[in-house]
């Protein structure tokens, strides 16, 4: 039934709940395929940053690989394989566009954009409206 599922990672404590919950959900289902996509957010960063693309480059990368460094040492620890993927622009707009590719989401209630989402809409929010594929959305 769910046998591609798509993690949506930002590296907060409350979406490691996230990522143990989407493992253990793949590890039980027999998941043919997971990937944990982390979306890095352009709009968190100044345009004095974002002028220097070598600078922005590395910021990213260093975001991205600490964000996925729990799901990589958590599906190693519990034998699932995992896909890890980092791509740019806006968390929602991005996963929304990549669930067409899955049987499934899984994503926090909560993750780093804090009182921003009151003002905004939470990812979660919006990925559970426009998903392509069923979402589990994990407190």
């Amino acid at each position: 039934m769910y046998n591609k599922i798509l993690i949506a990672v930002d590296g907060s404590e409350s979406n490691n709940i996230a990522v143990d919950q989407g493992l253990c959900l793949a590890k039980s289902l027999k998941a043919g395929s997971v990937t944990a996509i982390c979306v890095f957010d352009e709009g968190n960063y100044s345009t004095v940053i974002r002028d220097s693309s070598a600078e922005y480059r590395k910021i990213m990368a260093e975001e991205s690989e600490n964000a996925l460094k729990y799901v990589k040492a958590k599906a190693a620890e519990m034998g699932v394989a995992v896909e890890a993927k980092t791509m740019m622009g806006r968390p929602a707009e991005v996963i929304i566009e990549e669930s067409a590719d899955y049987d499934l989401v899984i994503c926090a209630t909560l993750g780093k954009t804090g009182f921003a989402r009151v003002l905004l809409g939470s990812v979660a929010e919006n990925v559970v409206r426009l998903a392509k594929c069923p979402v589990l959305v994990c407190r």
